[in-house]
């Protein structure tokens, strides 16, 4: 009996003219791809497609069993799909996502739509190699990688403060000159630090694009979770923070925005998903959600 997907794997290669282009859309592998098409070759017992240096072209008997199966195979993928949607009332997105963001400010733009939500918080390589192998539909990344099949589009640009708790009197805040800066440098320096990652990432680069230097900083705690860092400067520390995840403190006066500076460190997150899911509905709802969110 001839493998269902051996079909299917048939019908994207004679839509899309080449391997590469039909394995990406199919999600698999070429040399899987080949693999399917070389077995319904030798089932029907002769070749499907002349190789030509940029397509595969179809044989007569190609073109034959095109309009042949083509009919049946969109019936079956109808059925499929309907038989899913029977299965559950709603459409599922799998995300992965930053713990802080999600909590913050993607929760509520994804709640209300009519989908079900299932979520992968982690470190941004690990989310955008899940979503490449299949694992995930849809990654908020705080970096780009170059991956094929993946698409990003550019979702928010997160701009960073420094901050303190109100225990701490600093000699000034939000410096405007050279000597200023200084001053405000040599006090942070002085004070108990609360870090994301004893390498200092978002601190270290908070530093060299504000005051020109490397942190010379020895954090008192490291708290890889953004969240709970914010809670934790309250108690007596300096930090650099996504002003998103700080501002409701510093508003009600539970925190010191220290320095917003101008023009702003920032860093961009990112919408990622596959080429191929492009046109999902489901996808496409959590991603224009999203984006409505700034």
């Amino acid at each position: 009996m001839v493998d269902y997907d051996w079909y299917r794997s048939f019908l994207v290669i004679y839509r899309v003219g080449t391997v590469t282009g039909a394995a990406e859309e199919r999600g698999l592998t070429q040399p899987a791809l080949t693999q399917h098409l070389a077995g319904l070759e030798a089932v029907v017992g002769e070749p499907l497609f002349t190789r030509t240096a940029r397509r595969m072209l179809p044989t007569e008997r190609g073109k034959a069993l095109y309009t042949q199966v083509v009919g049946a195979i969109e019936v079956l993928d109808r059925v499929s799909l309907a038989l899913r949607r029977s299965t559950t009332s709603l459409p599922e997105v799998r995300l992965g996502t930053p713990r802080e963001y999600f909590s913050a400010l993607a929760l509520r733009q994804l709640t209300p739509l009519p989908l079900r939500l299932w979520t992968q918080f982690g470190i941004a390589r690990v989310l955008l190699e899940a979503l490449r192998v299949g694992d995930l539909d849809l990654v908020i990344a705080t970096e780009r990688l170059n991956l094929r099949e993946i698409e990003y589009r550019t979702l928010f640009k997160e701009e960073f403060v420094l901050v303190a708790s109100l225990a701490l009197v600093p000699p000034l805040a939000q410096p405007e000159t050279a000597a200023q800066r200084a001053l405000l440098a040599e006090w942070a320096l002085s004070q108990p630090w609360v870090a994301y990652a004893r390498d200092l990432p978002i601190i270290r680069r908070f530093w060299r694009q504000c005051f020109g230097a490397r942190p010379t900083i020895e954090p008192h705690l490291i708290i890889p979770d953004l969240a709970v860092l914010a809670q934790t400067v309250s108690l007596g520390y300096l930090s650099v923070l996504p002003a998103y995840l700080c501002a409701e403190q510093v508003l009600s006066g539970h925190l010191n925005c220290l320095w917003a500076p101008d023009p702003p460190v920032t860093n961009d997150l990112w919408l990622a998903y596959r080429t191929r899911d492009r046109q999902r509905p489901e996808v496409q709802r959590a991603v224009d959600a999203l984006l409505r969110a700034h």
